[in-house]
């Protein structure tokens, strides 16, 4: 089991949905690192995207 967080209410818990609110509850932990990242270049490509439009507004 893992810690859980509930961004509605932001609780902590080890259910899927939270006690206090009901509202369903999310992974606080970043996701694990790999130097073969498969979808690196992908989110490298996403992130020069979002750069691109700031810079636009």
């Amino acid at each position: 089991m893992k810690m859980r967080h509930c961004k509605k209410c932001r609780s902590y818990t080890l259910e899927e949905r939270c006690k206090k609110c009901g509202a369903e509850t999310t992974t606080p932990h970043p996701p694990r690192f790999s130097p073969q990242d498969p979808y690196g270049k992908y989110r490298r490509k996403l992130k020069m995207e979002i750069w691109r439009k700031m810079d636009e507004l």
